[in-house]
């Protein structure tokens, strides 16, 4: 995530604290957090056999706090643990991701009418600077960059709007979008995601609610929208895991 301190307003301030939350997690939530990021991240990709022993050896952690993480993201559809056989990270399901996106936009399109309403002019200096820097970041072909700037540009939507912790739900919501989202940056596909997200600040900074709302769901609609030629791409990832017989 990205540490913002170069406007000095309370929204800056707000997403800052938010930013320092992970480090004070205790040490389950410290395995939770780090496998889950990597699972969405798509360093660990659908079908993964995720190892007890090795994550945490690898983490530094004991086993305890790795399996309590494996039943957290059991519980919320991002691994598989098949008896016999162990913890797979869950294919991405469309299903699910449907679901993710039309729960997304309810909260998302209501945020983003807020900040056009309320929006601060520090709030739109924010937003321009954010929108230079995926520019910058899609110019480079650094998609790791241009995703974590998209994320920080949703954010910081949410401070301006005036309800920052609304983020920590959608968050919540999103999972599952985040790892077919990861498959939208792709060249191709940048400008027109940058171009979606232009849009919206324009609307902001326009104080149109109703462009705002219409701008941000036809943004998150884009996934859906394409999630089958993206997974086209890589069907492994969509495809379900095999379960021994007897």
């Amino acid at each position: 995530m990205c540490h913002i301190a170069v406007i000095p307003d309370p929204g800056g301030m707000r997403l800052m604290a938010f930013n320092r939350r992970q480090s004070r997690e205790p040490i389950a939530g410290q395995a939770y957090t780090v496998i889950k990021r990597r699972i969405l991240d798509l360093t660990f990709e659908p079908g993964d056999l995720l190892s007890e022993t090795r994550l945490s050896t690898e983490f530094g952690f004991s086993r305890t706090p790795v399996r309590e993480a494996f039943k957290r993201l059991e519980s919320e559809g991002l691994v598989d643990v098949i008896p016999q056989q162990g913890t797979f990270v869950s294919p991405i399901r469309r299903e699910f991701v449907i679901d993710a996106q039309f729960a997304r936009s309810a909260l998302e399109c209501a945020v983003v009418r807020l900040a056009a309403v309320k929006r601060s002019d520090a709030s739109l200096l924010e937003l321009d600077a954010n929108l230079k820097r995926q520019e910058l970041a899609a110019s480079n072909s650094d998609f790791d960059e241009l995703y974590r700037l998209d994320e920080e540009m949703h954010q910081l939507i949410a401070i301006a709007s005036g309800r920052p912790a609304v983020w920590d739900i959608i968050a919540d919501i999103k999972v599952h979008m985040d790892r077919a989202r990861k498959l939208t940056l792709q060249p191709r596909h940048a400008p027109t995601l940058i171009a979606q997200h232009r849009a919206i600040i324009e609307a902001i900074r326009a104080n149109d609610p109703d462009e705002a709302a219409r701008a941000m769901d036809l943004h998150l609609e884009f996934l859906v929208a394409h999630f089958d030629e993206f997974i086209a791409a890589r069907p492994k990832y969509a495809m379900e895991i095999q379960r021994s017989i007897g």
